[in-house]
């Protein structure tokens, strides 16, 4: 009777806990998104934004579109560019970049790519980003996209998250060897060299999950019940 009362203040508290809304990210047009979070996005419609949490995110996309040369006009697709940047605050951000109509934009897009684009909330502030232009020689970019990615977040380039790198298989003249990221771990209890009921690792979840003033709460009530044997 007390695991269970002292679950249901838990996970009532819990529910309680104010709930943190998305983030909004606005993509420039002609965008072609490649790799979101380490995750394959080329299917997700990104064109009315996407929602994302607060905390570290990266991008991986391309732009293509048509533009001028001479009397001409032709298709041109940039390198595949990294993007990783944080977001807080329940806001709107916009990634802006250059406007691409004739090749003289092109080329001076390809010459200083990360001088081109800025990221922005609704209040015109500038937000910081870590820039990066994948090298096509040592990556290769279309069906295994999100493979490469893995590996380049294992790199030492500022664009690089080593936490979204996952396993990465690698080929060497010994045989097939990988490397893992390191995941940040959360901080649990430790368990106990003997099983644990299910009712205890539940006890054990809940409070991990809650902040200090709502642990104070819990064990206060704990000391309350004890002593009056409920």
């Amino acid at each position: 009777m007390f695991v269970r009362r002292l679950l249901s203040v838990l996970l009532a508290s819990i529910l309680a806990m104010p709930v943190i809304a998305d983030n909004t990210l606005v993509l420039p047009d002609k965008t072609k998104l490649l790799v979101l979070d380490g995750k394959n996005a080329d299917k997700l419609d990104s064109k009315k934004g996407l929602a994302l949490g607060n905390g570290r995110h990266q991008l991986v996309f391309q732009l293509k579109t048509l533009v001028r040369d001479g009397g001409d006009t032709k298709l041109f697709t940039t390198s595949p560019y990294v993007m990783t940047f944080d977001l807080s605050g329940d806001q709107t951000y916009t990634i802006n970049a250059p406007k691409l109509k004739t090749t003289r934009d092109t080329d001076k897009l390809s010459q200083s790519p990360e001088a081109q684009f800025s990221i922005t909330n609704v209040k015109g502030q500038t937000i910081p980003f870590e820039f990066s232009v994948f090298n096509k020689s040592g990556l290769l970019i279309g069906g295994d996209t999100v493979e490469d990615i893995q590996k380049f977040n294992l790199s030492d380039s500022p664009a690089a998250v080593r936490a979204m790198a996952g396993t990465v298989y690698i080929a060497t003249p010994q045989g097939i060897s990988y490397q893992v990221a390191q995941q940040p771990q959360p901080a649990v209890m430790p368990a106990p060299a003997t099983a644990q009921p299910m009712s205890e690792s539940m006890l054990q979840y809940w409070y991990n999950q809650a902040d200090e003033t709502t642990r104070e709460r819990f064990l206060q009530w704990v000391s309350d019940s004890k002593q009056t044997g409920q």
